[in-house]
């Protein structure tokens, strides 16, 4: 009788570990959701090409790399390469960043990024909606005439704002385009965020060496698209309506004094 006992207990012992253990953390599960597609590049490698990753972000334009997720290396040969991009449920911006050897990761080296379906000024937006489910097809052409080192340079100034804020600004940013017309986003320089609703603020652009062809100020509104329709003013000659090249030489320059007057006449 005593030694069925200490069966019976042993086993009842045996079975609460067995349940206790299935209700333990048996650490983190593998990402198991993300994007997927297909790279397609555009151009010559540079021959000083160290590294190429493709990014994400929850925020568009990202205000520096610390907004970017950063995904593995890609293979540095051939006109294309499949990814696969781990990432959890959210949604998501992706973009394709270049890295030169001896030079540091930075939103300046972004020369790829998904848009919307022949619209290079709308970044598309991906869902990701299970944890379960990789969103296949989406593809990104690369363009390494727009990959640029990461430099110190920078062009700054002054803004003054006059008259009735649009409604509903989400975010305001300046912009500084190698090209005039730009011919899509991969063209422009973003500004850090600046504040709405104010009379006045200071801002910078992190931009390489080059000739800008227009600084502008673009608008954002609830529910609205990121388009160059929005500007709503640009750096201009003086004493005329004609916009005014910003030359940033070195990588190393510190451009100032570039001020814009913005003013409001009525909603966009």
């Amino acid at each position: 009788m005593k030694k069925n006992l200490i069966t019976i207990l042993g086993t009842i012992f045996i079975f609460t570990l067995f349940c206790f253990s299935c209700q333990m953390d048996h650490g983190l599960e593998p990402i198991r959701s993300g994007i997927s597609g297909t790279i397609h590049y555009i151009g010559e490698w540079p021959e000083n090409t160290a590294e190429i990753r493709i990014v994400a972000t929850k925020t568009f334009p990202p205000n520096d790399v610390n907004d970017l997720i950063i995904g593995d290396v890609l293979p540095l040969s051939g006109d294309s390469t499949k990814y696969f991009f781990y990432l959890e449920p959210g949604d998501y911006y992706l973009g394709l960043v270049w890295r030169g050897h001896d030079t540091a990761w930075g939103i300046q080296s972004i020369f790829g990024i998904y848009f919307e379906p022949d619209q290079p000024f709308s970044p598309g937006q991906i869902n990701v909606p299970d944890a379960s489910i990789m969103v296949d097809e989406k593809n990104i052409e690369a363009d390494f005439s727009k990959a640029k080192a990461v430099s110190a340079s920078k062009i700054t100034g002054t803004l003054r704002f006059s008259g009735a804020w649009p409604d509903s600004v989400e975010d305001v940013r300046v912009i500084a385009s190698l090209e005039f017309p730009p011919t899509s986003l991969l063209d422009l320089s973003f500004s850090n965020g600046i504040p709405a609703y104010v009379d006045s603020a200071s801002y910078y652009i992190p931009v390489s060496p080059g000739i800008y062809k227009a600084v502008g100020v673009v608008i954002k509104q609830k529910n609205q698209a990121w388009s160059v329709n929005n500007i709503v003013a640009l750096y201009l000659k003086e004493n005329s309506f004609l916009w005014q090249e910003v030359v940033v030489p070195t990588e190393e320059s510190q451009i100032e004094e570039v001020d814009i007057d913005v003013v409001f006449r009525g909603n966009l």
